[in-house]
Order: structure tokens, then sequence, then C-alpha cells
């Protein structure tokens, strides 16, 4: 965008890139992988350039669930399409909630996925056309049932097919690190080191999609950091250690990891 030399979604001002696209570039931060036009923000969702900015909170899990500001952004809503939260903001003359990913980033990609109807939902059965008719007569009901029947084929039973590996979840639907940290530390109810997810996320990046976790040799990197960190063998290295498996599981079971990069640390 004119004149903004920082991504709008992670605040990186070096770790961009450019590329000629018709009479405009576009920027690619290559930290959380946002885009936008140098001549202006563009909503994500609908492409709008009505894009107002409004402040919001960058917290931490500091303590246990304790939830503690470590800064503040400019953050780009969408007029459109992120109308609900900005017209909040600006009544009440509030910053927009810490947790709100607005649909201006690509919000609106992640709901969408999440509302999709799931493969394989059981649908009600057809209704034959000889049951049907015999419960509209059932003096033909009965005949038919006393009449002798053929016997029955045995069925064909087809081999079941391999079960297919689950598809890579898209880039704009996985959280940064701190976000899914975030989200682990929020389900967690107390139980999970804090330190331990605040060293990790220093560690990976607070600002990186968490799929930074599934990149060639990301699972040896952090087997070997944990264990630098608490190879002890002691009780609050196994409550560290055991934090960081945990929070893995938690990230898998949403999909936003395929693999197990905790798999050294089990």
């Amino acid at each position: 965008m004119a004149g903004v030399a920082a991504c709008p979604s992670c605040g990186e001002a070096e770790d961009l890139r450019g590329e000629q696209v018709n009479d405009d570039i576009r920027i690619t931060c290559l930290s959380c992988t946002a885009q936008w036009m140098r001549g202006g923000v563009r909503c994500a969702d609908c492409g709008g350039q009505d894009i107002v900015h409004r402040p919001q909170a960058m917290t931490r899990h500091s303590r246990g669930t304790q939830l503690s500001i470590i800064g503040w952004r400019e953050l780009p809503l969408c007029r459109r399409c992120d109308a609900e939260a900005l017209e909040t903001s600006i009544s009440q003359n509030t910053p927009v909630p810490s947790d709100y990913v607005a649909a201006c980033l690509g919000a609106a990609q992640n709901s969408a996925a999440a509302a999709a109807p799931q493969a394989g939902a059981p649908t009600p059965a057809p209704t034959s056309k000889r049951a049907s008719a015999a419960a509209a007569n059932p003096a033909e009901a009965e005949k038919s049932s006393s009449a002798p029947r053929a016997p029955a084929r045995p069925r064909q039973t087809r081999p079941k097919a391999a079960p297919s590996p689950p598809p890579s979840p898209s880039p704009s639907m996985v959280p940064t690190v701190r976000q899914a940290i975030a989200a682990f530390m929020g389900e967690s109810s107390g139980q999970a080191d804090a330190t331990a997810m605040l060293l990790l996320g220093t560690h990976l990046g607070s600002h990186n999609r968490l799929t930074v976790l599934e990149e060639d040799g990301a699972a040896d990197r952090l087997t070997r950091w944990s264990l630098g960190h608490w190879g002890d063998g002691g009780d609050r290295a196994q409550r560290c250690l055991s934090t960081i498996c945990r929070a893995v599981d938690f990230w898998g079971a949403r999909g936003w990891l395929t693999s197990d990069p905790a798999a050294g640390l089990r």
C-alpha cells in the first residue's frame, strides 16, 4: 500500500516481496504470507478498498491462563465484510477484541470452510415402491406376503478402498503460532505450563504460521530444542515436555497440523 512499509497483519517491515500486477505491485509478507496491493489495502474477501484501521491489542498468556497485553497494532477492517466489528469498535470507542481475525485479512475463508457440510453425512434411505403400495393397500400386502418368495441372491461385497490421507490445510486457514498457542492455553484450563508455551512461541516465531512445524527437519529441530531446555528428566521438565506434546495433539485435532512434529518427545 502507498507509503506503508510494514505488513498490516503482523507488522513485518523487512521480510517483504513485491511483484508487478498490471499497473500496481502486489506485496507479499514472507513472515505471515499476507498479501496486499501497494496502491491501497484491499479486502481479502470482497476485494474492496473501503478499509478502516482500528486498534487491536496483541496478547499472550504470561502466567497460566492470565492474558497480558504485549503491544498494539492497527487492524485493517473492511466496511462491508467487517461491518459489525467495525461499528461496535467505533460506537463504543473501544479497540477491536484481541481474538478477532478480520475478514479483510481472510477470516471469511476460514468461516466458510468451517460451515461447509462434512462429507459422508448420513442421508435418509429412500422408500421403495413396494413398501409404499403395501402401506396404501394392506390386503395386497397380505397376499404378497403369503406368496412364495424366490431365494435371495448373495450380495457381492466390494473391497473397501484404502482411506485417503487428510488434505493439507489451506495456508489462509492455519493460524499464526501466537494464535495457536492462545487457543491451546484457553482450552487447557490452567493445566499447561505457560513458560514452556512462551518459550516455544519465541523459538518458532510468534508471527509465523503454525505450518512452520511441518517444514523439512522441523520435527528434529523441535526435539533438539526441547531436550536442550528440559532434558534433565525432572518433574518440571516432564511437565514442560508434556505440555508441548498436548499442544501438538490439540493443533492436530483441529486440522492445523497433518503430522506429529513432537513424535521424538513422546
